[in-house]
């Protein structure tokens, strides 16, 4: 399954924990180890948590296939850009996408099964 950058900081801060099953299921799209990384955490510890996090968990990259996913979602709907590429990147992917943010997504239809991780 795809990773959203909320649950990277979710497990960074202890907000959220999971079972051993899914952390080794994971992967996160390039977008995400961007956005996780770039946080400005006040807490040292939580950011070298994901930094430990996004070593282990396997990187999907900006392919050509993503980016014409991504470009297709962009014109049929109002999304911010890395939105667009972590669910392009899951549909790509043919992987569920594990977010918080379900209503972020939701109006981009079925072609992504979208999981809230605090329903597990």
């Amino acid at each position: 399954m795809i990773f959203d950058t909320n649950i990277l900081i979710y497990l960074s801060n202890y907000t959220l924990t999971l079972p051993n099953i899914i952390l080794n299921q994971a992967s996160i799209s390039v977008i995400t180890k961007i956005e996780a990384l770039g946080y400005a955490f006040k807490n040292k510890a939580e950011h070298e948590l994901l930094v430990d996090l996004c070593d282990v968990i396997p990187v999907i990259p900006l392919t050509d296939a993503i980016a014409e996913a991504t470009i297709d979602i962009r014109k049929k709907h109002r999304i911010k850009l890395p939105d667009a590429i972590i669910y392009a990147t899951a549909a790509v992917q043919n992987l569920p996408l594990l977010t918080n943010n379900i209503a972020d997504f939701k109006s981009l239809g079925n072609k992504v099964e979208l999981i809230d991780p605090f329903t597990l």
